[in-house]
C-alpha cells in the first residue's frame, strides 16, 4: 500500500497535535492561526454505572469515567465548556463534573424526581424541565442553584420538542394544546402552533417549527415569535417526524418515520430537497444531525445510522452501530459525530465516510449500593512515545514545523492510555500491507508482542502485516517495560475482498478554515489504490468550478471568502466512489483598539486580508501573510524595523519582535533578523541556521526551540541569567516564551521551567519558578514577572510574585481557552468559540474588547496601551 497516501491523522499525531496546536499560540508565528483546534472530547452518560464518561473523539478512547449518581439511576448529561452537568432523574438533582479536576460538585435539587426530567444548556444558563408536568427551572450554570421557583411552561411538554435558541431562550410545544411556548428574558410567551405531529428545532440559532399536518416548515423570529419564512416540504398529514437543525445554515432536517425518508429544507434558498430514503417504512428515527455538509439519521429500530451528503442528496453510508434495536444518542461536537447508548456500555465515533470506531465505556457494573465519588484524581497530561523507538513526532503543525518530543519515565504497575496506530488506515483489501505502531505513555525501550487476529503475531514497536483473507480482525499489542510495567491496547482492522468497490474514508483540507491567498492542500484517504482522481471545488451559486485536479493531492489559493464545497470521485478497477465536504475561506484581517503611541493602530490596507499571525511591541507591528511574506507598520523606533528585507518577503512561517529587532523563522528551519544590533541581539548563533521550529523574544534576549526539543538563547546583556539555558531546557521542550530578564520553557510532561530573575524587581528577591505549573501546561505568556499558562484542559493558570503579578488576575472561571497573550500589564485570552476576554491595566481601554471584535477571532496580540486581533471577516 505504499502508493496510497499515508493517513495524516493517526493516534500519535492526534496526541501531539493537540498539544502542538498550542505550542506557539503565545509567541508570534504562523502557528498562532492554527490554535483554533478543537478538543474533540465529549461527556456521555453511562446510566448502568452512574458515570459521566469523557470520550476523546480523535483517538476514540475513554479519557476518564467519573461516578456521579447511583448505579442504575436515570441520568441526563449536557456539556458546558469542558465540564459535564449531570441530572439525576431519581432525585431531581444537578451535579457538575469539573473538566480540569474531575471533581463532582455537591448535588443541588432543582425539580421533583421523575422519569420525564431533562436538562438543556443555553447562552443564559441551564434549564431543567419535566416534560410530564411542564415545570421548568432556570438554573445558574456555575452554582447549579435555581433562579427563583420553577415555572409551569405548559400543561405537558411534547417529547423531543424542547430546544434552546441562540439567545438562550427556551422553546417548547404544549403537548395538550399544540401551542408554541417560550421563555424570554422576562416572561413566558405563547402563540398558536402545531397539531399533534408538529416538532421544534433550532437552526442557525433560531427556532423552526415543522408541522406535517399543515405541510409547512417555518423559521421563527426569536424576538417576536412571528414566522419569518415558510416552506412546504413533501410531507403528508399524519406523518410522524423528528426534526434537527443546521448550526451553520438556516436549514431543517426532517426524518419522516412512516415513509423512511429524510427531507431537508433550506430557508436561505427557499427550497426543499427531494426526499432521500434512509430506512424502512415505519422505522423509529431519532433526531437527525448535520455535520460538515452531511446529515446523519439515527434509526432506533435497527441500531443503524445513515449518512447523507446534502450537496448531492445521496446516501454515503449506512452503518450498524448496535447489533439490536437501541434508543441511542447521536451527538455532534467539535465537528465529530459521537454515538452513545446511555443505558448500555457501547459508544464510539462515526466518521462521515461511514467508518466506525466503537468503544466499550465500562467493563463492570458497580454494586447498586455503591456511593458515587465526589472527588477524583486529576487526569495527567498526554505523554507519548513509540514503544521501541526514540523518534519525536513530526508534521504535527504547520508546514511540519512543530515538534512534540516526549519522554516519560514509567512507574511500576499497569500503564494506561496506550493505543495502536495503523497506517495508511484501519481498512484495506486482502494482500495490502499495513504498518502498525504501539503508542504508549512511557519511555522508549519496551518489548512489544503483537497478535493480529488471524493466528499470527510479531514483535517490535512498529511492525508490518498483510492479511490473506477478508474479515474484521482484532489486533492486540502488549508492551512490557524494563521496570515490569505493562501496557496493552487493541484496535480493529477491516480487510475487504479483492475487487471490493473503493471508498473515500476522509477528505483532508489543510487547513479547514484558511484565509485569503493561503495555499490550501487537498488530499484524501481511501480504501483502495485509485486508478483515477477527479477533484472539483465549487462555490454555491456559481456554475463554474473554482478549481479542478486529477492528481492524488493538489494545492489551491483562494481569492474570495465564503463557503466552498470540495468533491472527489475516485476510480479503482472500473468502480467509482464519491465524497464531498464543505469548508470556509475567511478574510484574515487585523483589527486593533486602545491607544497608539507610534501609529501602530494605523493599520495599513495590506493587513486587511490574508493575515495569519501578528507580533507587536510598543513601536511597531509585524504581520505574517498567507503567502509567507511579512508586512510591518508603526515607527519602529527609527531602526528600519518597518522596512522589510528580501529574506522576509517569502517562505516565512513564524515572526517575533525583540528589543529593537525583528526576527522571522523560515520554512527551511532557519532564523533571520534585522534592526539594531547594539546588544548582540542580531548575533545569531550557528545553531539557529537549521532545524528551528519556534522562536520567542523578550527584551534583548531571544529564544529558539530546536526540532530535537532543545532551547537556544542569544542576545544580551544577560544581567539576570536569561541567556543561561538550564540543563532541563536542553531536551524535551515543546513550547517557549521570553520576557525581559526571563526565559520560559514548557516540557513535554506539562511542567514549566523559568530561568533568569526578573521577579526581584517588583517585590524583592523572589524565584520566578515559584508557583509555576508542574504538569498540564501547553504554553505560556509572560509580561515581566507576570506569567499566564494555558493548560491542557483549556483553563488558564497564573503565577508571579505576590503583588503586581497577582494584581491583574481575572475572576474565575476561565475555560475553553486556546491562546493567551500578555504584555505591558494587560492580557487577552482567546476562546475556542472565537470570543476574546481581556483583563489588567485598562487606562486606554486596551483590556476592553469591542463587541465587533469579540467573535470570529483567530489570533490575539497585546502591546503597551493597545490590543490586536485577527478576525475571520465577512464572507
Amino acid at each position: 500500500m505504499k502508493s496510497r497516501r499515508t493517513r495524516a491523522v493517526t493516534a500519535l499525531v492526534t496526541v501531539t497535535a493537540s498539544i502542538a496546536a498550542a505550542v506557539l499560540v503565545v509567541g508570534p508565528g504562523y502557528q498562532t492561526s492554527q490554535a483554533r483546534m478543537r478538543s474533540g472530547s465529549i461527556w456521555l452518560a453511562s446510566a448502568p454505572t452512574g458515570e459521566a464518561t469523557l470520550l476523546d473523539g480523535v483517538s476514540a478512547e475513554v479519557k476518564t469515567q467519573v461516578p456521579v449518581v447511583r448505579a442504575g439511576a436515570g441520568m441526563a448529561v449536557v456539556q458546558r465548556d469542558s465540564a459535564a452537568v449531570v441530572l439525576n432523574r431519581e432525585t431531581g438533582e444537578l451535579s457538575r463534573v469539573d473538566g480540569a479536576t474531575e471533581k463532582v460538585s455537591p448535588p443541588v435539587e432543582v425539580l421533583p424526581a421523575g422519569d420525564g426530567l431533562d436538562v438543556l444548556s443555553g447562552a443564559r444558563g441551564l434549564y431543567a424541565l419535566d416534560i410530564h408536568s411542564g415545570l421548568v427551572a432556570s438554573v445558574d450554570p456555575e452554582t447549579l442553584k435555581p433562579r427563583g421557583e420553577p415555572e409551569r411552561l405548559a400543561a405537558g411538554i411534547r417529547p423531543d420538542s424542547a430546544v434552546v435558541d441562540g439567545r438562550g431562550s427556551l422553546w417548547a410545544i404544549d403537548d395538550t394544546t399544540g401551542d408554541v411556548v417560550w421563555l424570554d428574558e422576562i416572561r413566558r410567551r405563547t402563540r398558536s402552533g402545531a397539531k399533534e405531529n408538529g416538532r421544534l428545532t433550532i437552526t442557525s440559532g433560531r427556532p423552526a417549527l415543522v408541522d406535517p399536518d399543515r405541510g409547512t416548515a417555518e423559521l421563527i423570529a426569536p424576538e417576536t415569535g412571528r414566522v419569518e419564512k415558510s416552506l412546504h416540504p413533501q410531507l403528508q398529514a399524519g406523518d410522524a417526524v423528528v426534526v434537527g437543525g443546521s448550526v451553520s445554515e438556516a436549514r431543517v432536517l426532517i426524518a419522516a418515520a412512516g415513509r423512511g425518508e429524510l427531507v431537508t429544507c433550506t430557508f436561505e434558498t427557499g427550497s426543499c430537497a427531494a426526499p432521500v430514503p434512509v430506512g424502512a417504512a415505519g422505522a423509529e428515527f431519532g433526531t437527525p444531525i448535520e455535520v460538515d455538509g452531511h446529515a446523519v439519521v439515527p434509526d432506533y429500530s435497527t441500531g443503524q445510522a445513515t449518512i447523507v451528503n446534502l450537496a448531492t442528496s445521496r446516501v454515503v453510508a449506512q452503518r450498524q452501530l448496535f447489533d439490536q434495536p437501541t434508543r441511542f444518542e447521536l451527538l455532534a461536537h467539535d465537528g465529530i459525530v459521537f454515538f452513545n447508548d446511555a443505558n448500555g456500555d457501547k459508544a464510539g465515533v462515526l466518521e462521515l465516510s461511514g467508518d466506525i470506531r466503537a468503544i466499550t465505556k465500562y467493563t463492570e457494573k458497580p454494586a447498586d449500593d455503591e456511593a458515587p465519588l465526589t472527588q477524583n484524581t486529576p487526569a495527567q497530561p498526554n505523554q507519548v512515545a513509540k514503544a521501541g523507538q526514540d523518534k519525536p513526532a513530526s508534521d504535527a503543525g504547520v508546514s511540519g514545523r512543530t515538534v512534540q518530543p516526549s519522554r516519560v519515565e514509567p512507574g511500576p504497575g499497569p500503564v494506561s492510555g496506550a493505543s495502536i496506530v495503523v497506517e495508511p488506515g484501519n481498512q484495506g483489501v486482502v494482500g495490502d500491507e499495513f504498518e502498525l505502531t504501539m503508542v504508549v505513555p512511557s519511555s522508549p525501550g519496551a518489548a512489544t508482542v503483537w497478535q493480529f487476529g488471524d493466528g499470527t503475531g510479531a514483535t517490535g514497536g512498529t511492525v508490518r502485516h498483510s492479511w490473506q483473507q477478508a474479515g474484521t480482525f482484532t489486533v492486540r499489542a502488549a508492551s512490557t517495560f524494563r521496570d515490569g510495567a505493562r501496557a496493552e491496547a487493541e484496535t480493529t482492522v477491516i480487510v475487504d475482498p479483492r475487487g471490493t468497490p473503493p471508498r473515500i474514508t476522509a477528505l483532508n483540507v489543510r487547513r479547514p478554515r484558511p484565509v485569503l491567498g493561503e495555499p490550501v492542500r487537498f488530499s484524501a484517504d481511501t480504501t483502495a489504490v485509485p486508478d483515477g482522481w477527479a477533484w472539483t471545488v465549487t462555490k454555491p451559486g456559481s456554475a463554474t468550478p473554482v478549481a479542478t485536479s486529477r492528481t492524488a493531492e493538489f494545492t489551491h489559493a483562494f481569492t474570495a471568502t465564503g463557503t466552498y464545497t470540495v468533491s472527489l470521485m475516485i476510480t479503482a478497477d472500473g468502480r467509482t466512489a464519491e465524497s464531498s465536504r464543505q469548508f470556509r475561506v475567511v478574510r484574515g484581517a487585523v483589527k486593533g483598539w486602545g491607544h497608539s503611541y507610534t501609529d501602530t493602530l494605523n493599520i495599513p490596507p495590506t493587513a486587511s486580508s490574508g493575515v495569519v499571525a501578528i507580533s507587536t511591541t510598543g513601536g511597531h507591528v509585524l504581520a505574517l501573510k498567507s503567502d509567507g511574506s511579512v508586512i510591518a507598520w508603526g515607527d519602529g523606533y527609527k531602526f528600519g524595523l518597518t522596512t522589510i528585507p528580501p529574506e522576509a518577503t517569502s517562505g516565512v512561517v513564524a515572526i517575533a519582535i525583540g528589543g529593537l529587532a525583528n526576527y522571522v523563522l523560515k520554512d527551511d528551519g532557519s532564523v533571520f533578523g534585522w534592526g539594531d544590533r547594539s546588544m548582540g541581539q542580531l548575533d545569531l548563533p550557528p545553531e539557529v541556521s537549521s532545524d528551528v521550529v519556534a522562536i520567542a523574544s523578550g527584551g534583548y534576549n531571544m529564544l529558539a526551540l530546536k526540532k530535537d526539543g532543545s532551547v537556544i538563547a542569544w542576545g544580551g546583556p544577560n544581567l539576570r541569567g536569561e541567556l543561561d539555558v538550564p540543563q532541563a531546557a536542553k531536551s524535551g521542550v515543546v513550547a517557549i516564551e521570553a520576557s525581559t530578564g526571563n526565559g520560559i520553557a514548557v516540557k513535554a510532561d506539562g511542567s514549566v521551567i523559568v530561568w533568569g530573575d526578573d521577579c526581584w524587581e517588583n517585590n524583592g528577591p523572589t524565584n520566578c519558578q515559584d508557583g509555576a505549573p508542574t504538569t498540564g501546561a501547553v504554553s505560556v505568556a509572560a509580561n515581566g514577572s507576570n506569567f499566564v499558562a494555558l493548560m491542557k484542559d483549556r483553563s488558564v493558570y497564573f503565577w508571579g510574585p505576590p503583588g503586581q503579578g497577582r494584581y491583574y488576575v481575572p475572576p474565575p472561571p476561565m475555560s475553553d481557552v486556546i491562546a493567551v497573550s500578555s504584555q505591558d500589564s494587560h492580557a487577552l485570552a482567546l476562546k475556542a468559540d472565537g470570543s476574546v476576554l481581556g483583563w489588567g491595566w485598562n487606562d486606554r481601554g486596551q483590556a476592553t474588547v469591542p463587541p465587533e471584535y469579540n467573535r470570529g477571532v483567530t489570533a490575539i496580540a497585546t502591546t503597551g496601551g493597545a490590543s490586536f486581533v485577527i478576525v475571520e471577516g465577512d464572507d
